[in-house]
């Protein structure tokens, strides 16, 4: 499922600005317009598919007997759920406030020359003969370099997200022996060092910058799995410790933790940019170019911070774990179907 998931952001990351560049033809907002009804509309088809093929895995209890006070009661009081809210709150926030904001880095920080002499080792420099499926998607640069930074951008996207890809089997086996928790922090202190780097790389360091968002790809790819996971494991705790199995009300505080997070990322991003003074399709001040370096790099890693003190607090290590599943599966054979 990761391995899809990752698989979906890969695409898009590798899409979508050249996508807004095709279609924008120079108008960026009819260019998303038509790049996001394009994703909606494979998004819809995706969610029907999974609503379809959905079905329950673990059961609660038969006599557990409906109560939202008690549901309620198991969620708030459950210290595994609250580390790992506040972590999916942080967490999101980070992902869209460096998202956004290294997207401006590339646009106006970054010498639109090295971008295009690093892309031409790639073969995604123009030769001006025009042509081909890469530049009939966008993915080749300009010969005036005008679309440098998007292609650059996609580029790091895509490599990343392979990356991503490679890591994300590593998961289970590095959990098995370590435990998730140790895991996760050990990977997120590699993404820590790989934002706070981005921060120390001049506008002509395309290879320095590029190595970076490799490193941060393989500190985040173990990760991938684990946020949901863990969730899952806070459930677990919570019925262990009350008998009461609230995953549905569980998920969905942390569905809100990440939905409130994605659209405090975003607003982030313009509060930070403008209160450095940045200015909409203009050359950017000194200061304005420090405020997007300083969202691409020093707050998300400030937020990746937050992250790790809600994992130090998270109360599930591999032992505990391990006796938590082993309780519950005895429990649980006293209410299972026969087969």
């Amino acid at each position: 499922r990761f391995v899809a998931a990752v698989f979906g952001q890969f695409l898009i990351q590798a899409l979508a600005l050249p996508l807004v560049d095709k279609f924008g033809a120079g108008d960026s907002a009819r260019g998303w317009s038509i790049t996001m009804a394009i994703f909606g509309v494979a998004i819809i088809a995706c969610n029907f598919v999974v609503f379809a093929t959905t079905r329950e895995r673990v059961l609660p209890n038969p006599e557990q007997k409906p109560s939202l006070k008690d549901d309620l009661k198991s969620v708030f009081s459950c210290k595994p759920w609250i580390a790992m809210f506040v972590l999916t709150l942080a967490y999101f926030t980070m992902l869209v406030l460096r998202g956004t904001s290294l997207n401006y880095l590339f646009t106006y920080y970054m010498d639109p020359a090295a971008l295009t002499g690093f892309l031409g080792h790639f073969g995604l420099a123009s030769s001006g003969s025009g042509g081909g499926v890469l530049d009939a998607m966008g993915l080749v640069v300009k010969p005036d370099n005008s679309n440098a930074a998007s292609v650059a951008f996609s580029l790091f996207q895509v490599v990343g997200s392979i990356v991503q890809l490679i890591g994300i089997p590593f998961s289970k086996p590095l959990c098995d022996r370590f435990g998730k928790k140790a895991v996760f922090i050990t990977s997120l202190s590699f993404t820590v060092l790989a934002t706070i780097g981005v921060f120390f790389v001049g506008p002509s360091d395309v290879n320095l910058m590029f190595w970076l968002s490799v490193l941060w790809s393989a500190g985040w790819g173990p990760q991938v799995p684990l946020l949901w996971v863990m969730i899952a494991d806070a459930a677990d705790f919570s019925e262990w410790k009350t008998a009461r199995r609230a995953t549905g009300f569980m998920y969905a505080g942390i569905l809100f933790a990440l939905k409130a997070g994605l659209g405090l990322g975003g607003a982030m991003a313009g509060w930070i940019m403008g209160a450095y003074g940045y200015v909409a399709n203009a050359v950017q001040t000194p200061q304005a170019l420090m405020g997007i370096r300083l969202g691409a790099t020093v707050y998300p890693a400030f937020l990746l911070g937050v992250c790790l003190v809600c994992l130090a607090l998270y109360p599930i290590g591999k032992a505990l774990n391990l006796r938590i599943q082993d309780e519950l599966e005895e429990r649980r054979k006293k209410f299972a179907p026969s087969a």
